[in-house]
């Protein structure tokens, strides 16, 4: 069970007091941060301070570093993807850079990628680099070729995972909806879209558990 793995928690990120190297205190919370600052929010004002990262505790310098860990685990980088079309031709769209999982909990996928989320013991998803604890992460993987877009999902966990679903479509600017069905207790899923599928995006990622079915039919109902 996820509410029972609290040893492993990652470094906590919210509000907390940091301390300079000469004693002064300022609760904050991490807005920004680069290998030699960090920007820092003020809790009771919001007003946001840069300082260079050697003026913070010990501690807190190791709390910036895991942050700004974080923050590139979960930045795509710019790019160029070639999708396969019809008759063997192709067509090069350009993927931005951003973030793969938003602060809002949505996932976005491109061909090509392959993405590990890992739940926190609040049932809180945030990107890994490698699947270090398999019995709380889940791998998507994204692959698309000439007739046919497909969505893998692997994981080890022994809980229900829910998702919703929108997917776009080449040459189309809206998303449209799909019911994927739950992943269930360890089991991978495969899913697929005919055509040219080139973003998928994942949001109101659920850890229960519920059977699977249930929750299929509930979100279905929505």
């Amino acid at each position: 069970m996820l509410g029972t793995i609290l040893a492993l928690a990652p470094p906590c990120f919210a509000q907390r007091e940091f301390t300079s190297n000469d004693g002064k205190k300022l609760r904050a919370e991490i807005v920004g941060a680069s290998e030699s600052d960090v920007t820092l929010k003020r809790t009771t004002d919001g007003k946001e301070f840069t300082i260079p990262l050697n003026r913070l505790s010990e501690e807190d310098q190791s709390v910036v570093e895991a942050w700004l860990a974080k923050k590139k685990r979960n930045t795509r980088s710019r790019r160029q993807l070639a999708l396969s079309l019809k008759g063997g031709q192709t067509k090069t769209v350009e993927i931005p850079e951003g973030d793969y999982l938003t602060e809002d909990g949505t996932l976005t996928i491109f061909p090509g990628d392959t993405i590990h989320l890992e739940f926190d013991e609040a049932g809180k998803p945030h990107v890994v680099s490698e699947v270090k604890q398999p019995k709380r992460t889940i791998t998507f993987s994204m692959s698309q070729e000439e007739d046919i877009t497909m969505l893998t999902r692997k994981t080890q966990m022994q809980e229900t995972v829910a998702m919703d679903c929108t997917h776009r479509g080449l040459g189309s600017d809206k998303f449209s909806r799909t019911n994927l069905r739950p992943t269930e207790k360890g089991l991978a899923s495969f899913d697929s879209w005919p055509g040219t599928v080139w973003t998928l995006r994942l949001s109101d990622l659920e850890v229960t558990d519920r059977p699977a079915s249930e929750v299929y039919q509930e979100r279905v109902s929505k």
